[in-house]
């Protein structure tokens, strides 16, 4: 009698195995479902994704074509602008010079600067580091304002100056280019203003305290350590091949280019490279025994430092406990890196197009992000 019970648990036990792994398969198929058809409605040039855990990717999508002219189509290889995600390896640069006693966040800039840079209303305010990464100095978000000095013009590949060679000609009031629209009227410190100029000034930082250029710093000091190989601010140590081209709301593919603020927004990168960045950070700075930022900076980064837009330093809280940035540029790209350290899960999305779908709130955002739950501890 006993004999017949087991086997009737061991048929029940199979029959709900079968049913699981149906389920399993049903649930894969209508994710794949919709993103093909959030994917073909947008008419994305490219999609690029994945989930990835602190043991690195665990799930991969690749669709469409990296150049569409040439029939490249998008792969593993295929290397992206992710636009101001860039702004992360600013922050990680500078918490490796404070962890090294070389900055304090919460002291006056210019004592680490060869100029005096204050805000023209407000000459009185020091501007702090730890301002320049929330974004409250008081310099103004890219657009608005009408600067007709220069600011915004383009470059040739690899041709944008430094921020050591343009900041002190448009910030200082002695500058040749200096342009007070540049900044807002608010007090720094006080409103959360989304700034290229100003974490541009704080690479600016870096090459003063470092000696380096700044492209050269985080090659160095970040890029090489995490063994990202296929990731540069220039275009030079990249596969020209490789990178995929930049698509504008009307289909039209667009040439590479510099600008000014390359800092805050210009690197390139493919999602195995962009991945182990993020499993650094999973891991409180360290990725494959290589170690970058102590375990206590990690923490400082994270620290919530603006409740009302859940900005720590220069990453940003949203639904919970993910902290992410985002990249875009209009000429063709946008980009997400997510990430969610208790449970150790993170995801990137790249596309070659200017679309907020892969951004929080998007279609594609949220989709990613749910199957991310799959891989969550």
């Amino acid at each position: 009698m006993n004999g017949n019970k087991n086997i009737i648990v061991k048929i029940a036990l199979l029959i709900a195995i079968s049913l699981c792994g149906c389920q399993g398969d049903d649930m894969e198929e209508d994710f794949d479902k919709k993103l093909e058809q959030i994917y073909a409605k947008n008419h994305l040039p490219s999609l690029s994704a994945c989930i990835l855990t602190e043991n690195g990717i665990q799930w991969t999508v690749y669709k469409g074509y990296a150049n569409k002219e040439n029939e490249k189509k998008a792969d593993e290889e295929t290397i992206y602008h992710i636009g101001s995600i860039s702004k992360l390896f600013i922050l990680t640069a500078i918490m490796q010079l404070e962890e090294q006693g070389k900055i304090n966040l919460d002291e006056d800039i210019n004592q680490y600067l060869p100029i005096k840079l204050r805000h023209p209303n407000h000459n009185n305010v020091p501007i702090t580091t730890r301002m320049l990464l929330t974004h409250t100095t008081g310099l103004s978000k890219p657009g608005t304002f009408n600067s007709q000095n220069g600011m915004w013009n383009l470059f040739a590949p690899d041709q944008g100056p430094s921020p050591s060679d343009w900041i002190p000609m448009y910030l200082t009031p002695s500058g040749s280019q200096y342009d007070a629209k540049l900044w807002q009227s608010v007090p720094p410190g006080k409103y959360e203003i989304y700034s290229n100029i100003g974490t541009c000034v704080a690479a600016y930082i870096v090459e003063q305290i470092s000696g380096m250029d700044f492209r050269q710093y985080c090659s160095k000091n970040i890029f090489g350590p995490l063994s990202m190989q296929h990731t540069s601010y220039n275009y030079a140590d990249l596969d020209w091949n490789k990178i995929a081209l930049l698509y504008d709301r009307n289909g039209h593919g667009s040439q590479y280019f510099d600008n000014r603020v390359y800092a805050s927004g210009g690197v390139k990168s493919t999602i195995n490279d962009l991945s182990k960045f993020a499993q650094c950070y999973l891991n409180y700075g360290i990725y494959n025994g290589t170690r970058i930022l102590n375990e206590a900076t990690v923490d400082k980064i994270f620290k919530l430092q603006n409740p009302a837009t859940g900005r720590c330093l220069i990453w940003q809280i949203s639904g919970g406990e993910w902290y992410g940035h985002i990249g875009g540029l209009e000429l063709g790209a946008s980009t997400t890196l997510a990430i969610h350290p208790e449970s150790k899960t993170g995801f990137i999305i790249f596309t070659n197009a200017h679309l907020g779908i892969v951004n929080p709130g998007g279609e594609i955002y949220w989709l990613i992000r749910q199957k991310s739950n799959e891989y969550m501890d």
